[in-house]
């Protein structure tokens, strides 16, 4: 594997099996957390050359890598192109989740991004339940949009599911007769505690 440096550019590409030029000319490569359990991966060439398409990959130890997604490039240009991908399905129980891309020419030949990671749990909105203590009804937002949101006793049963709307808001109605005590309200990776009365 040969390490290919991009000059006067943030990052590089690595290139794998060939001893061409790269196609792809790699500005930048960001993931950010765009909000709960959502990761926003932008990425801009400054140039292209036979370039097919880009695969997204993810990975939870940064070792192995799968793929999430797939992009079309913009085949040759001599002009830059702005790329985004959502990833909107992280792994449960992940404290850091490592990104790359997979670039392909129309040739076949690949090359990978470097490596970049991100703290879902360092989003700063997160994951708010209201009321607290709770009785009949749950106002759960700052989640992804349809969601699953799930309310767990403390021995670990689900007692109740319900879905986000489109903006993130999940209403859950609480059995009749549940119990009064501790709960665990949970989405994608993010729980919160809450008292019911």
């Amino acid at each position: 594997m040969a390490n290919v440096t991009v000059a006067d550019h943030f990052s590089e590409f690595y290139l794998t099996g060939s001893s061409s030029p790269l196609p792809v000319e790699l500005a930048s490569f960001t993931a950010t957390i765009q909000r709960a359990a959502t990761v926003q991966l932008s990425w801009t060439t400054a140039t292209e050359l036979n370039n097919d398409y880009f695969v997204v990959e993810r990975s939870r130890d940064g070792q192995l890598f799968s793929q999430i997604g797939q992009v079309a490039g913009a085949g040759s240009s001599a002009s830059p192109h702005t790329y985004a991908l959502a990833d909107a399905a992280l792994p449960a129980g992940s404290p850091v989740i490592y990104y790359r891309l997979r670039q392909v020419d129309i040739g076949g030949n690949v090359a990978y991004s470097p490596v970049r990671a991100v703290e879902p749990g360092s989003w700063p909105g997160g994951l708010q339940v209201s009321p607290n203590p709770a009785a009949a009804q749950l106002t759960v937002t700052g989640i992804a949009a349809q969601a699953a949101v799930e309310v767990y006793n403390v021995t670990g049963q689900l007692v109740q599911r319900a879905s986000a709307d489109a903006s993130g808001t999940g209403q859950v109605s609480l059995p009749a007769g549940l119990p009064a005590g501790v709960y665990l309200v949970r989405s994608g990776t993010q729980a919160q505690r809450i008292v019911v009365e």
